[in-house]
């Protein structure tokens, strides 16, 4: 066996599946999904072939024309990290079906009961691919480097509907000839039944199979521009408020169109979830998952909105060939990010963002004093799962690495070269070393003024790394370091801050800082209960590490409201690194209450957390 992946089963002698035909009916009373998918390949095949699967049940795999049963094995056990793979013999074959069913326990799915959701009357039902999770809902080569076209039919409640990361085809009623074949748990009078529905979708763009994704519930929708609909779980209020928010996605769109060339995805739609959404958003090509906490009321939500446009560049139309060049994904896309938000919203807020990541790249340095490798671009993740090792260096330093780059060659030369680099691998999956054999191809020399071996191999921050230079940045870093010697500052100057400069002026504040100092910078400026959750966060995260207990039932209620890890893992590591029993033992007690309003992924994070510290 040679593995394409050290995440994946997928064999790099065999065929890549080239489409997949999956028709999945949504059972809500068990949260389980019963499928088939029919996988085609290039050409005709003889022997193995090997697929992803984790918590799934295999019922059978026949000849997609015939419809006669094929051999394949599960491997009797089940690795933690990759599941289990299925292996099937094919014989001349250039498409096969899979009839499967998921467990509830798919660690890409939640399910939400009706009282989980914001009308209290419908259930809803999502699934979150990245990284290595489209095995669980499907069998499939769950590698990026296996980019797939792909059409499904979707059958659930007809009160619901759904939506999907494919441009929608249909919304009709069952037909017994919507089923390649006969599925054991699924027959044609379940398929049929009334009070379904069935809604088709079509993704004709070959993507990675974590960019696969659907919600179903109960969802309402609005137009903000020529190709963009907002969709919302959360009701009239939350949809209002997101079509405020992101009234400016137009302009993001052409920005992103002048800076790094065509947009090749046709729409951008986004889709507001609850709030158990593990991220902040998600690229999902042609319909982004966002958190509904990036509704800030002030359209600075829309910066997470702005990197998620520029994924459908980088990371989506250009994707990392595994997760150990995942800095080819988020590296550019933060880069990108801040040129289109230096664009729209001015140099300034895109200083400040450079501010945040710089200061949050530096704190990654300190969590991952103790095994380094995790500082490089270019990391071995053999053995690893990507969800633990999930962190801003491939973002930050990833942004640094090109920022370095750009001053070296001027930012003119730079742009040529970026939009000659998307227009090459648009469409394909690439590692580290196809990025930097195109680099020096096209900029010669540039191994020699920028040391490319450093900054993707070697630990740490490279020497040549620049801390943000702007008048805000500086003022805001400033200011924090004379609240060191006990000086908040004064209603003047902070009268212009939104969320962002609180959230810089918070980064740059001591851990700890003295408990009554806290308690006074709270009592001026009501940052416990800011509605903009980076702040809320970053503030209750210092009173945590400053010992200020009056603010652990604001901690309580934030990590039973959200669940999204950008605010989970701050605040449970700050509770179980404390020298206290009394906070550990409250974030045990918090996250055994609030595990289940938490996406599979975001738990499996926590208990992470939790087993190391306590």
């Amino acid at each position: 066996m040679a593995p394409v992946d050290p995440h994946s089963f997928t064999d790099s002698t065999h065929p890549f599946a080239i489409h997949a035909s999956l028709t999945l009916y949504l059972d809500f009373s068990t949260s389980i999904i019963h499928g088939s998918a029919l996988l085609s390949l290039p050409a005709l095949h003889s022997g193995d072939i090997t697929l992803d699967s984790r918590s799934l049940s295999i019922h059978s795999v026949l000849d997609s024309l015939s419809l006669s049963p094929l051999p394949f094995s599960l491997s009797e056990s089940i690795n933690p990290i990759l599941g289990q793979a299925l292996s099937i013999t094919l014989s001349s074959n250039s498409s096969f079906l899979i009839l499967f069913s998921t467990s509830p326990s798919s660690s890409a799915l939640q399910w939400l009961t009706p009282p989980q959701t914001s009308s209290g009357i419908n259930p809803f039902v999502y699934t979150q691919c990245q990284a290595i999770h489209a095995r669980s809902v499907f069998p499939c080569q769950d590698t990026p480097a296996a980019r797939i076209i792909y059409s499904a039919r979707l059958n659930l409640p007809s009160p619901l509907s759904a939506v999907m990361s494919a441009a929608r085809l249909a919304r009709r009623d069952p037909a017994p000839t919507d089923l390649p074949a006969l599925h054991p748990l699924c027959p044609a009078s379940a398929w049929c039944a009334d009070g379904r529905v069935v809604e088709e979708f079509s993704m004709e763009q070959p993507i990675p199979p974590y960019l696969f994704a659907f919600a179903a519930g109960e969802i309402g929708s609005r137009d903000v521009g020529p190709r963009t609909r907002v969709y919302a779980e959360g009701g009239v209020e939350v949809l209002d408020a997101a079509a405020t928010e992101f009234a400016g996605v137009e302009e993001m769109i052409k920005a992103g169109e002048a800076l790094f060339g065509p947009y090749e995805w046709e729409r951008f739609d986004l889709l507001v979830l609850p709030p158990s959404f593990p991220y902040g958003g998600m690229e999902n090509p042609r319909m982004v998952f966002l958190t509904p906490t990036v509704i800030k009321g002030d359209a600075t939500g829309a910066q997470v909105v702005a990197h998620e446009l520029a994924h459908s560049w980088t990371g989506n139309l250009i994707t990392n060939k595994t997760n150990e060049d995942f800095w080819l994904n988020e590296g550019f896309t933060t880069y990108a990010e801040r040129r289109i938000v230096e664009v729209v919203q001015g140099e300034d807020v895109a200083a400040l963002n450079i501010g945040i990541g710089w200061r949050g790249l530096n704190e990654e340095m300190e969590r991952f004093k103790d095994n380094m490798e995790f500082t490089k671009l270019k990391t071995k993740q053999d053995g690893i799962d990507p969800d633990d090792l999930y962190s801003q260096v491939p973002y930050e330093k990833g942004f640094q690495f090109l920022w370095r780059i750009e001053r070296q060659i001027g930012r003119q030369a730079f742009d040529v070269f970026l939009k000659k680099y998307i227009a090459k691998f648009k469409f394909q999956s690439i590692d580290t070393e196809t990025f930097l054999d195109f680099l020096q191809e096209n900029v010669p020399g540039i191994e020699n003024q920028v040391d490319l071996k450093l900054w993707t191999e070697g630990t740490g921050i490279p020497p040549d790394a620049l801390a943000p230079v702007s008048a805000i940045y500086t003022k805001i870093v400033a200011l924090a370091n004379e609240f060191k010697q006990g000086r908040m500052p004064r209603e003047d100057e902070v009268a212009d801050w939104n969320g962002q400069e609180w959230e810089l002026y918070l980064e740059n504040l001591p851990k700890p800082a003295e408990a009554s100092q806290i308690a006074a910078l709270d009592a001026r400026y009501r940052l416990a209960e800011s509605k903009d959750w980076e702040v809320k966060v970053s503030f209750l995260q210092l009173a945590i590490s400053s010992g200020c207990k009056a603010y652990f039932n604001e901690v309580e209620k934030a990590l039973k409201h959200v669940g999204r890890m950008k605010y989970l893992r701050p605040l449970y590591t700050a509770l179980v690194k404390g020298t206290a029993e009394e906070e550990k033992m409250l974030a045990k007690r918090i996250f055994m209450e609030a595990r289940q309003s938490y996406h599979p992924i975001a738990q499996s994070v926590v208990e992470t957390i939790l087993t190391k510290h306590i």
